[in-house]
């Protein structure tokens, strides 16, 4: 296990979860990054509510989770709102359809519309199958990120859900904590 550097009080993340079954890693990467100071917001899609309820992340982070576009926040804006009072917005796990959302620049939830209007950096960790990250399509929106200035944070290679091994793993909680951790300090927002 990496030794996870501490942060400098007051550093807020948006932790954005995706549909994947990396999704329970999310779970560890928030508790580990509260346990070091950050405050995380959760958003996440949809889709990510099918491998992990939002009831325990808001357990883990204490804050409400946030899914739908249209729920209500003071200014009834919560893709700008949040965002912007972000020093980063972190996606893991980011799945190939996230990553493609991403390089295209739509918008049509929260969590994508939130990285869209942000103006804080924004880091993206892959989690998908090997045959899936190895696609020209991936390939070429990844590259498209890197252009656009958004980190990647792996993936790696080994074990994967579907039995198959091979590159696009989601990198571990620990590992995503150390990363972060180390970027929120370099920008010393």
């Amino acid at each position: 296990m990496r030794h996870i550097m501490e942060t400098t009080p007051a550093k807020r993340i948006v932790l954005g979860i995706t549909g994947g079954i990396a999704a329970y890693k999310a779970a560890e990467l928030a508790r580990l990054l509260v346990k070091q100071g950050v405050e995380v917001q959760v958003a996440m899609t949809e889709a990510a509510s099918h491998f992990i309820t939002p009831a325990t992340m808001q357990a883990l982070t204490g804050r409400p989770v946030l899914i739908n576009q249209w729920d209500a926040t003071d200014s009834g804006m919560a893709h700008i709102d949040i965002g912007r009072a972000a020093d980063a917005i972190v996606i893991a796990p980011a799945t190939a359809d996230f990553i493609a959302k991403l390089a295209l620049g739509l918008a049509d939830d929260l969590l994508s519309t939130m990285c869209l209007a942000r103006d804080c950096p924004l880091l993206v960790a892959p989690a998908m199958n090997q045959q899936m990250w190895n696609n020209p399509a991936t390939q070429r929106n990844v590259a498209q990120l890197a252009q656009d200035g958004v980190s990647l944070l792996g993936p790696s290679s080994g074990a994967q859900a579907c039995g198959e091994e091979g590159m696009g793993r989601m990198l571990e909680a620990d590992a995503l904590t150390h990363d972060i951790i180390a970027f929120l300090n370099s920008i010393g927002k």
